[in-house]
């Protein structure tokens, strides 16, 4: 969101790190319903604004839901209820209708639904068109100029020598926590033919991602939303989605499966995590049934390279955290396709491919960058290599053939969105087809498998930020920036202090965007794009320290004093550099100092070229690139003691960030067999008790594994008061093995909202991971609800009097309460439309309508709000006079106040 601003008054700045409020926490109240929402032919565009309501549950809690005109699609992101500073926006609940997001605000004052909006992907469903597709922005973009680039002598997507064969398994479903169907147990197996001599073979799995689950063959608009599937629907197989990567890998000697998790997409809406646990441990059910299997297939399993797309992404990291090197199999590397990261996790020790897709129309804040950036400080002798790459023209859906049009057999879609032409549109000739997607898709997959499972280094210039191609992804533009490896890094901030500039601007500043803030490196951005180096404000997350500078002409220049020597005599220089898109390509040299004060100015890989990412406002990307140096051009210089480190414009104007620069070995390190210790954090449920004031409780966490090293995570909770929000770090000693997290609730003899869950996030900071990242607290009201009466006002009233049904509490209650009663059949002669005023019949069920039809023919509903501390309210249905002798008819309305339920009449005398 922007910052002092309500949503209503902002130009399409939506397009944020959705991710964010998803783990930001509140008390929270339990209000989920019963059934996912159900998925669409193609994604749903909201036609209305839907409807908002905003509902007191004592204290500073609100509860605040949003119901949707349409059923809201499935897809890998979540949509979400965002707000402006100062609002504590809980995680985002679907309730049972499939059309209403709830979320739990904390706040001083009542939120007004104004400044309120639901986003999913980067659009605001609760508004009319479009949010990013911003007026005024007509580009249709252009090839990146990238000078420099060359062409590898091997190409990874080249089919092998191998026969193939296809085979398919079921086994029986498994019970998840959470969900109350099972999840089904099938796997799509491509492998060398069984007599293929391909020695032991490693093996890759396939996690397809949240996608439509059901289809009817005969028509595409008929998914109703009930899982299981119920005939004639049929399940759309996602799990066949990447047999053409599977068909090139088993003619390379690899083998593969691809499994299918209908089930949890159907049901992840229950979840706290999206569903990413429940994944994982689908995903560690397979490798089980492959223990029994690898023997016959000839299957190596401690070589296993697992491959995630979309919320699959978010899976199988999950599985490589939990996963111990005590298993019957070993991760070795992963391979993350446009995934989500709700969570913000990376798996220490675990070599990781991110593939990003510039076009990704799902989730389109890129928030799986975070796998690769949240390794970078967490801890020391991780020489996992965690690579980004960066795909221009691609979109989220295409990697998988089971989602895309014209190939899949399900009715399928382009997530992107707008005109043809423009950036990223199907018709502009930079977006990739279908077909040249997966040709990427093939290389890079079937690259990062060869480097993780054999070790084979040809392949590394993909992913290590060389700027290299194959020959079977064409003409297709591939960027790519690493951590890890290897690498000895310097940070800004950290290891690295601001240098003298020479007229450009300087400074360092916090990786966050909050544009009011001038500590922020998007101070005065009036719109930052997708920026997902820079987590949202509200995330309260873990920030780091960017270096930024500016520049108005060239030959100026600033950069970095190392407080450590660097040594570059083996290696080469790298700063992963994010381009300001506004100010245009960036082209620099790098000016390296030697700790006895000589110095060199060398010309980066490309001319020292940075191209801007993106044309339009809607496909800005603020995404480092790898700016590469070699440094044997320094004559002069000793290359083993460098402590400068200087950007030199070579272009007359720009603005450019450095996330980190560091020295890159030629190869990859070794991996040690280590794996970092994971917390779980627990559920605690206790009854409110009579008080008053505040009361303490302890939310428990565990420690898996051995603490070894000093451990820090990071913890946001809230209490029920806004003033209890807490925001604190943990510390782990070592041989810790668990603890308790502190959390104050209030207390009363009051009868308060059913429960109310205080949940708990938390985030990795040092040595250590999180596994079950959320908890809560559970304050279970022990108050009774005081006896609630709905009767009528009148018994029988004369036309044009008003019915009136008066609501009654005993004693007032800490919350609002709803009242709605529907319009049923009553006894006979019933009012009919006629017998009710014109503007209540158009407000409530529109104008097309019979006026000689009965009024519940069109089962209309009459709402009353009764305000916490308020005892009596009434509902009301304004009659007509129209003169016309028509005795005694009944209006009945059918409704619920709370707990009670009730049929209430009233008469009408004409």
């Amino acid at each position: 969101m922007m910052h002092g601003m309500g949503a209503r008054r902002r130009t399409g700045a939506v397009l944020v790190a959705v991710a964010a409020i998803l783990t930001t926490t509140v008390t929270t109240a339990a209000v989920t319903g019963g059934t996912p929402a159900v998925a669409a032919a193609a994604p749903v565009k909201a036609t209305d604004r839907g409807a908002w309501q905003v509902r007191w549950l004592g204290g500073d809690r609100y509860d605040v839901s949003w119901r949707s005109p349409s059923r809201l699609p499935m897809t890998g992101d979540r949509p979400t209820i965002v707000g402006p500073a100062g609002l504590r926006i809980g995680p985002p609940t679907i309730a049972a209708d499939g059309r209403t997001v709830h979320a739990v605000v904390g706040a001083d004052t009542r939120p007004d639904a104004a400044d309120l909006d639901v986003l999913l992907s980067g659009d605001r469903l609760d508004a009319r068109g479009d949010d990013r597709l911003r007026a005024g922005t007509t580009a249709a973009g252009k090839a990146l100029d990238l000078p420099g680039a060359t062409t590898l002598p091997v190409d990874p997507a080249t089919p092998g020598p191998y026969d193939v064969t296809t085979s398919d398994y079921q086994l029986d479903p498994v019970k998840i926590a959470g969900m109350p169907e099972p999840i089904e147990m099938v796997g799509h197996v491509v492998e060398p033919a069984a007599d293929a001599a391909t020695g032991p073979r490693p093996l890759v799995l396939f996690l397809h991602g949240r996608h439509s689950v059901c289809y009817d063959p005969n028509d595409e608009s008929a998914g109703d939303g009930a899982w299981p599937c119920r005939p004639p629907q049929l399940e759309i197989p996602s799990q066949l989605g990447y047999d053409y990567i599977q068909q090139v890998l088993a003619s390379q000697g690899y083998a593969t499966v691809s499994i299918r998790v209908n089930g949890i997409n159907a049901q992840d809406y229950r979840l706290a995590d999206g569903g990413a646990d429940a994944r994982a441990q689908i995903v560690e059910k397979h490798l089980d049934h492959w223990v029994g299997l690898a023997t016959a297939h000839q299957v190596d399993l401690s070589r296993v390279v697992l491959v995630g797309h979309s919320r699959g992404g978010e899976g199988v990291d999950r599985a490589s955290i939990q996963i111990p090197l005590s298993a019957p199999y070993r991760i070795v590397g992963q391979v993350l396709i446009a995934p989500t990261n709700f969570g913000t996790q990376t798996a220490p020790y675990v070599p990781t491919v991110t593939l990003l897709p510039f076009c990704d129309g799902d989730v389109s804040d890129l928030q799986g960058q975070r796998f690769t950036d949240v390794s970078r400080d967490l801890t020391t002798g991780d020489t996992s290599l965690k690579s980004s790459v960066l795909v221009m023209g691609a979109n989220h859906n295409y990697f998988n053939t089971e989602w895309t049009p014209g190939i899949a057999q399900a009715p399928a879609w382009d997530d992107w969105y707008g005109p043809k032409r423009d950036e990223c549109g199907t018709k502009n000739p930079d977006r990739l087809t279908p077909e040249e997607q997966q040709s990427v898709g093939t290389a890079y997959v079937a690259g990062a498998v060869h480097l993780f499972a054999n070790d084979e280094q040809d392949v590394l210039p993909l992913f290590d930020g060389s700027r290299v191609t194959v020959p079977s992804v064409g003409d297709a533009q591939v960027l790519s920036e690493a951590v890890g490896g290897g690498r000895d890094v310097r940070t800004p901030g950290g290891t690295a202090s601001l240098d003298l500039a020479d007229g450009a601007s300087t400074r360092m500043c916090q990786g966050a965007n909050d544009p009011a803030k001038v500590a922020s490196c998007t101070y005065g951005i009036e719109w930052a794009g997708v920026h997902p180096h820079w987590p949202e404000q509200y995330e309260h997350l873990v920030t780091r320290e960017f270096f930024e500078m500016t520049w108005t002409a060239a030959g100026q220049s600033g950069g970095f004093v190392l407080d450590d020597p660097l040594d570059l005599s083996a290696g080469r220089l790298e700063l992963r550099t994010i381009v300001d898109p506004d100010q245009g390509d960036a082209r620099l040299r790098v000016r390296l100092t030697d700790a006895d004060g000589a110095s060199a100015l060398v010309t980066p890989v490309g001319d020292g070229t940075l191209p801007a990412l993106g044309q339009r406002d809607d496909t800005e990307k603020y995404w480092a690139q790898t700016l590469m140096v070699d440094p044997s051009g320094a004559t002069g210089v000793d290359l083993s003691r460098i402590t400068g480190v200087d950007l030199v414009a070579d272009s007359d104007h720009g603005r450019i960030w450095v996330a980190d620069l560091g020295a890159a070995p030629a190869a990859l390190a070794a991996v040690p067999d280590v794996r970092l210790p994971t917390i779980d954090v627990g559920d605690v449920r206790v009854a409110e008790g009579d008080g008053p004031g505040t009361v303490s409780a302890s939310l428990p966490f565990t420690v898996n594994g051995e603490v070894t090293r000093p451990a820090r995570f990071s913890v946001t909770t809230a209490g029920q008061q806004l003033g209890d929000v807490q925001r604190f770090m943990v510390d782990l000693a070592p041989g810790q093995t668990g603890g308790s997290i502190p959390i104050r609730y209030e207390a009363d003899r009051r009868d308060d909202f059913g429960k109310l869950i205080t949940q708990v996030s938390t985030w990795a900071v040092r040595n250590m991971m999180t596994d079950a990242y959320v908890g809560g607290l559970t304050v279970v009201d022990d108050d009774p609800t005081p006896r609630m009466t709905v009767r009528p006002v009148h018994r029988t009233v004369d036309e044009g009097q008003p019915a009136e049904w008066a609501i009654t509490l005993a004693r007032p209650v800490d919350y609002d309460l709803y009242a709605s009663g529907k319009v049923v059949l009553g006894p006979a002669p019933n009012v009919a439309v006629r017998d009710v005023r014109s503007a209540w019949v158009q407000s409530h069920v529109g104008e097309d309508v019979d006026l000689d039809q009965p009024l519940w023919t069109y089962h209309p509903y009459v709402f009353k709000q009764l305000r916490h501390g308020r005892t009596s309210a009434v509902l009301r249905i304004p009659t007509r006079a129209d003169g016309v002798d028509e005795g005694r008819e009944a209006l009945t309305i059918r409704g619920r106040l709370g707990k009670l339920r009730f049929e209430r009449t009233v008469y009408v005398r004409g």
